[in-house]
């Protein structure tokens, strides 16, 4: 297996560190960054002679995948949105307008990608960055990492495993509740405790590269297993379609099978449509912003 993995900071690193710990017969770890030094280090802390450091984007052979973990978003930046914002879905959002910028430079590359080869975002907001470059790319392998996270939040909240759907930070969990309010109470509160967690101890990046770490090993597995991805809906799921959206997927062998058997009562679905309502007509606004802009150079 042949990994290229966009960006070597710390969401990179955390990831690098877990993919060189799976046995899955990954061969080489191809490192790139915009600011070379950055993979270079990466590459002299963790001593793999699976790694190497690239320093310019072209046509690789025979890539398994490409995983796109960058962040243009200064720490004084995010701080500032941290401390401004009262969820962690803002904070996430507040990044499109960097991370969207250095998406675009690397189009012109990823179109070289071949079909065949899977391309993993992690740069935030997941939902819409990941359906941003499904349209412009016309890739049909792209799927976002992110909603595992809320997942594993909802689950550890409620003592018992649960599934989660929606954008990644506003995942609706199925827990078959009388109310809206119920939903929308717990969501404030695993948030208001993550939020107050991340500004007092920082962004939890080793558990994010566990919980990386567990998608890939599971999204390769041998037997079907279960992961949360942000992926398009070719076939219609509770009203939606046409959209790369998280949910619960079944995976096999590196290829997402379908979605999970669930049931979802009339709130889940009415708040899951709600949710993909909203990021349509969030991706839309950013593919027309993406095209002005194109259209000025």
């Amino acid at each position: 297996m042949r990994i290229l993995l966009i960006g070597c900071g710390r969401t990179g690193r955390v990831i690098a560190e877990g993919l060189l710990k799976l046995k899955l017969g990954i061969g080489e770890i191809l490192l790139y960054s915009r600011t070379p030094k950055d993979a270079k280090l990466l590459a002299s802390d963790l001593k793999s002679s699976k790694l190497k450091v690239i320093e310019k984007l072209k046509k690789l052979p025979k890539l398994d995948y490409v995983i796109i973990a960058l962040s243009a978003v200064s720490d004084e930046a995010r701080n500032e949105s941290m401390l401004k914002r009262s969820d962690t879905y803002q904070v996430r959002q507040d990044e499109l307008k960097f991370n969207i910028g250095a998406l675009t430079d690397l189009i012109s590359y990823l179109k070289s990608v071949p079909k065949t080869t899977t391309i993993i975002v992690v740069t935030n907001p997941v939902d819409e960055l990941t359906n941003f470059l499904r349209i412009t790319l016309n890739h049909p392998k792209i799927l976002g990492f992110g909603p595992e996270l809320d997942a594993a939040r909802y689950s550890k909240a409620l003592g018992k495993q649960v599934f989660c759907i929606g954008v990644h930070g506003r995942a609706v969990p199925l827990i078959s509740a009388k109310s809206e309010k119920k939903y929308r109470d717990l969501l404030k509160k695993i948030d208001k405790e993550l939020l107050s967690r991340i500004r007092k101890h920082g962004i939890p990046y080793k558990i994010a590269g566990k919980l990386f770490s567990r998608f890939f090993r599971k999204l390769n597995s041998k037997k079907v297993e279960t992961i949360y991805a942000s992926y398009y809906l070719s076939k219609e799921f509770a009203g939606v379609k046409d959209t790369s959206i998280s949910l619960p997927f079944k995976a096999k062998k590196g290829e997402i099978i379908g979605v999970e058997g669930l049931k979802l009562n009339k709130i889940e679905q009415k708040m899951f449509l709600k949710l993909a309502v909203g990021l349509r007509k969030s991706v839309n606004h950013i593919l027309a912003t993406h095209k002005k802009l194109a259209s000025y150079k």
